[in-house]
């Protein structure tokens, strides 16, 4: 078998070497159908004379990605789903009543058969498809849950735990519901300050991200806040910048990317930084094109405080030197420095990271995405982040005994559950996490530790009959993604036999391009919304292979 994962090496290598790129990797993802509904929204609503065009190619591209049962999912071939069905539903009756008369009445029956809005348990779930649906009258505003708009006007450090970086698409349920809903007089006075109080907030993230018009690198977002304020009369200088942003973030045939980032060339920290780790475990890290891309990662670090998440210089995010700074993106890239030459940047760069993931630690012990000590769910706390966070302080040069790894390790114990299992916060399922723990803590000399044996008998019994994992919660179809995490962390835990059974998986899974089709692992909106993401999905399978292989050495 070692032939053939070197075989596979050599493949999996040369499909993301195969051109000379100097900056970010091209990322092959499908078009998202959030992302184009959100952007014929908005261009329909606020720039309808100028983006006709573009509505026009976007309406037939939507029509084109309908699927039989009427919904549409995520991303382009993907299920069905509520979000994306909405979202759909919504922009094809405004921007096109006509034309899509019959893939609307298709897409309302669809989600009419999963109960509609009223059918659903998530109250933010519903205030979006909601609010959404009640633009294009499609849905009474006055069932929608209420927004709680009362939260804006809390002390800063409070509303900042309380909404983190949520607050973007927060002020976009604020307008929409102040449009849609209607309002008795105190309703309308608490109303009218929580928007006064948002304009200053949306100016702030606009800025963090270059002022570009961008929120999150994201079309689908940017078109629904530029959508709320310009139903609204609210802030014509962002929604400008915002149709800008949808207009150059155009693809051609009408669609749009989930996240595309500030530059009319995307930008994609972090599947590289799975990619470029993996080539580095694969004996790769001096091939010029992987000198060239870990240079741009640690290029991409964040040299200024973020005055939106009260956080200092040194970390990451997903969408290059400006963005959102949040500890997934932080680590991953710190462990890309942290196993390559360390050179006078490097070394800077790593400094500054590991100073900003220390004052990031939660109160807790542990680390969340974006917000320290958040209350966000979907923020943190994070394992997945807290284990490559003690990982990457341990190696960096902080004893295991140190109280704030002390902290991370206590923490971790108390959250780990019952069965073994981790759930991280931006991928699904329990593999990512619980893979990530027993890697990293074995790797600081934890092995021995009830939480690793654990964690590794619980992604033993994960393992499916063909030798792949998926979510490890009862879902029947491995992914390279999830089995990528799996087999590294086996190899760590000394568990061969199972690694090889996911190798042989791996292999069996590449394409002859020596690329892997990604699974459904990430997530997006809450639970409801996951996305696939091709560089992840290579790093991690790529990497996987490496690890097995070195194991042989």
């Amino acid at each position: 078998m070692i032939e053939a994962i070197d075989d596979a090496l050599r493949a999996a290598a040369g499909a993301l070497l195969a051109e000379d790129h100097p900056g970010s990797w091209p990322n092959p993802r499908r078009p998202a159908i959030s992302g184009a509904a959100g952007a014929v929204l908005a261009l329909h609503t606020a720039d309808r004379q100028r983006s006709a065009g573009l509505v026009a190619e976007g309406v037939a591209w939507l029509l084109a990605e309908q699927h039989e049962d009427g919904g549409w999912g995520t991303l382009q071939g993907l299920p069905s789903d509520f979000v994306a069905t909405a979202m759909a539903t919504a922009a094809l009756h405004v921007a096109a009543p006509e034309r899509a008369a019959e893939a609307v009445r298709r897409g309302r029956a669809w989600l009419a058969d999963r109960g509609g809005v009223d059918g659903l348990d998530d109250a933010v779930m519903a205030q979006l498809t909601g609010l959404v649906l009640s633009v294009a009258g499609l849905h009474d505003a006055d069932r929608v849950p209420r927004v709680p708009v009362e939260v804006l006007l809390l002390p800063a450090p409070l509303r900042r735990r309380l909404l983190s970086y949520l607050t973007p698409p927060f002020a976009a349920l604020t307008f929409l519901q102040s449009r849609q809903r209607g309002h008795g007089r105190a309703a309308r006075l608490l109303d009218r300050s929580a928007r006064r109080a948002l304009l200053p907030l949306l100016a702030a993230f606009h800025e963090q991200e270059g002022s570009v018009g961008s929120y999150g690198g994201d079309p689908w977002l940017s078109g629904l806040l530029c959508t709320a304020l310009s139903r609204a009369g609210a802030a014509p200088e962002l929604v400008d910048s915002s149709v800008r942003y949808l207009r150059m973030t155009a693809q051609p045939g009408g669609g749009w990317h989930l996240v595309h980032g500030v530059r009319r060339d995307r930008v994609e920290v972090t599947g590289m930084a799975f990619s470029v780790h993996a080539l580095q475990r694969a004996g790769c890290g001096d091939r010029p094109g992987v000198l060239r891309a870990r240079d741009w990662l640690r290029d991409c670090q964040q040299r200024e405080p973020s005055e939106v998440y009260r956080s200092p210089a040194g970390a990451w995010t997903w969408t290059g030197r400006t963005g959102w700074p949040n500890g997934l993106e932080t680590v991953l890239v710190l462990r890309v420095l942290a196993n390559g030459p360390r050179d006078a940047e490097s070394r800077r760069a790593l400094r500054l990271g590991s100073a900003w993931l220390l004052a990031q630690q939660d109160r807790r012990g542990s680390w969340s995405t974006f917000v320290r000590d958040t209350l966000v769910p979907l923020d943190g706390p994070c394992p997945f982040i807290t284990a490559l966070a003690v990982e990457l302080l341990h190696t960096g040069g902080l004893p295991l005994r140190h109280p704030r790894l002390r902290r991370a390790l206590r923490w971790l114990r108390r959250h780990q559950a019952a069965d073994g299992s981790f759930d991280a916060r931006w991928h699904r399922g329990g593999v990512p996490a619980t893979a990530a723990v027993a890697q990293s803590l074995t790797r600081v000399g934890l092995g021995a530790d009830p939480i690793v044996r654990r964690a590794r008998d619980w992604l033993l019994a994960a393992q499916l009959p063909d030798g792949s994992w998926s979510s490890g919660r009862g879902d029947p179809v491995g992914t390279p993604d999830e089995t990528g995490h799996a087999v590294s962390a086996l190899v760590a835990c000394g568990q061969r036999a199972a690694a090889a059974r996911g190798v042989r998986w791996l292999l069996a899974a590449q394409g002859a391009d020596g690329r892997w089709e990604p699974g459904q692992t990430c997530v997006y909106v809450r639970d409801h919304v996951h996305y696939s993401d091709p560089l992840i999905a290579q790093g991690l399978a790529t990497g996987a292979l490496a690890a097995y292989r070195g194991s042989e050495a």
